[in-house]
């Protein structure tokens, strides 16, 4: 989803900012959320994914985009190495700071 998109979705309530990271990567995704936990990913102008080397680098996408909060999910597949049936999926709603 191009920027423009993604911004008019997010501004009519329909899906939530979303920053999505990996236990032990170096990428994170920005996108968005609707209320059944489907995922868009912000993508350029090309329609390739866009991919930031930091939780820094996301927050700034977001925050550029006029949003004041986002919501984190992290994930991690450490529970499933020990033989745990699910894996972490930590959601928290964080600030991105007053515009």
């Amino acid at each position: 989803m191009r920027k423009d998109e993604f911004k008019n979705q997010i501004e009519r309530h329909l899906l939530t900012p979303t920053i999505f990271g990996y236990a032990d990567a170096n990428h994170y995704l920005v996108g968005a959320e609707d209320e059944d936990g489907n995922f868009y990913s912000l993508s350029d102008e090309q329609d390739k994914i866009v991919v930031f080397n930091s939780m820094f680098e996301a927050e700034t996408c977001l925050k550029s985009l006029g949003f004041t909060s986002a919501s984190l999910h992290f994930q991690t597949a450490y529970d499933e190495m020990i033989g745990n049936d699910k894996s972490s999926d930590t959601r928290i709603t964080i600030s991105l700071g007053e515009q």
